[in-house]
């Protein structure tokens, strides 16, 4: 899941709508991105390993978390600015969609994960896209902090 690409189809597999991707500079606005996290960050209309169709929204991300704490999946979903278009700063928690979250419980059932994060956008249609999967998101912010902890805790030996 660290390979975008794969994060992506398998965001495909459970429900989620995703935007069209091509590994040539493509003729509409898209977001350039390196094919693994870890390569750096989602660029617009630059260089990348791959090319993601810009969805034509705000300039806010959605970003959904799962956390599986060894008893039962939790989400939580937040606003934050995108950081496609300047510095990212968090707005504000919001109410998970119904919808969004069994997909997001689907993924981290299937995939056995112990936590996501996964970027969606809305665009002006009211349709949510997910634009990117994280193994290794950052939780701040989300409430989900006291999840996290037990989640990591059932994974450590007692001693």
């Amino acid at each position: 899941m660290s390979s975008r690409l794969i994060g992506l189809r398998a965001l495909e597999t459970v429900g989620f709508r995703t935007p069209r991707i091509t590994f040539e500079k493509p003729e509409f606005e898209y977001v350039a991105k390196p094919c693994y996290i870890w390569h750096g960050d989602p660029e617009l209309n630059g260089e990348g390993e791959f090319y993601q169709e810009r969805i034509h929204t705000e300039p806010i991300d959605y970003k959904y978390y799962a956390i599986n704490d060894g008893t039962r999946v939790q989400t939580a979903a937040k606003r934050v600015t995108s950081k496609l278009h300047g510095p990212k700063r968090f707005l504000n928690q919001i109410r998970p969609r119904p919808t969004l979250t069994r997909r997001l419980r689907r993924l981290v059932t299937r995939l056995n994960l112990r936590g996501v994060g996964i970027d969606l956008v809305k665009d002006d249609e009211d349709r949510f896209w997910a634009v990117d999967v994280n193994l290794a998101a950052g939780y701040r912010d989300s409430g989900l902090e006291p999840a996290l902890y037990k989640s990591i805790r059932e994974c450590l030996p007692d001693r």
